[in-house]
């Protein structure tokens, strides 16, 4: 895993048996601003490094990069097209709350150190509406992703980017 000494390093706790427990990390980081940002600068570069050489190698298709915290740094700015998705609040807890074992309090801390949701739909070229069943959320995806082919086959209009 890249970053992983760097990581190990500087929290040497959340290292069991050679192996990163995700949780004492996530303990930490979302809990204090600055050590999230210091785990954002050890992996944010090398991630994006990753995703430069996957879409170089990808050729002239559409790529898409899921990026948990788009709007939080600046790396929208290289993208032609962002999505986001989003559902009401009380549906991303409980959905949260039946995957992970995870306690409310903690569900909304985490949440609480994302973008809010209203800003990053103001910020997105294409929002897709995730409240409902997997059916309307494949429907939702499948016209965002026409759009995207549309877009692609259009000559670029002053190398804009939204």
């Amino acid at each position: 895993m890249p970053g992983f000494s760097e990581v190990a390093a500087r929290w040497p706790s959340v290292i069991r048996s050679g192996a990163l427990d995700r949780k004492a990390l996530a303990d930490i980081v979302f809990n204090d601003a600055k050590e999230r940002q210091a785990l954002n600068a050890i992996i944010h570069p090398r991630v994006r490094v990753r995703a430069a050489e996957i879409e170089a190698q990808a050729g002239d298709g559409i790529t898409v990069h899921v990026v948990p915290l788009l709007f939080e740094g600046d790396y929208w700015k290289q993208c032609d097209a962002t999505i986001v998705v989003v559902a009401p609040r009380d549906v991303r807890i409980a959905r949260v709350l039946e995957r992970d074992a995870m306690a409310r309090e903690e569900i909304e801390r985490r949440m609480a150190s994302q973008i809010d949701p209203a800003e990053a739909r103001g910020r997105a070229t294409f929002v897709i509406e995730n409240a409902g069943d997997l059916k309307a959320l494949e429907t939702a995806t499948d016209a965002v992703w026409a759009s995207l082919q549309a877009r692609r086959s259009q000559p670029p209009a002053n190398n804009a980017r939204p």
